[in-house]
């Protein structure tokens, strides 16, 4: 019996991040199904269908054999959680420095560093885009 479940299991890739992230999804949502139906049946029931999809998705991502497919899609939750904690430290930083205001260009994005207590000011982006802000 113990060869049959390491048969099973060698070759499979197991839990990573984002089968992680799909299974605690998953209980969320049915616990979220479980409040809502007192209320809302049909919102729980649609919670609950979530949550389930959530789970197998999860299974099937761990039971995986095709490790190259699974790990590219994890490489790929991983970047996107690298990018959204280095957005909060920028933020973080941005709000620590009291001398200066920061604006967000509309047309391309970059943050632009403004001295503070100048009044309205024209502000020339990289990008040639010019904003008008009061500091």
């Amino acid at each position: 019996m113990k060869e049959k479940i390491r048969s099973f299991f060698s070759g499979r890739q197991g839990m990573d991040e984002l089968s992680k992230l799909l299974f605690w999804a998953a209980l969320g949502l049915f616990a979220l199904g479980v409040v809502c139906a007192l209320w809302a049946p049909w919102l729980s029931s649609l919670l609950t269908s979530l949550a389930l999809m959530c789970l197998l998705f999860s299974f099937l991502r761990a039971f995986s054999r095709r490790l190259e497919l699974r790990e590219a899609e994890n490489q790929v939750w991983l970047r996107y959680l690298e990018k959204k904690k280095a957005e909060r430290a920028a933020a973080k930083n941005r709000r620590a420095q009291k001398d200066y205001r920061f604006f967000k260009c509309p047309n391309c994005g970059t943050w632009v560093r403004v001295p503070r207590g100048k009044g309205k000011v024209h502000i020339n982006c990289k990008c040639g885009y010019i904003l008008y802000r009061k500091t």
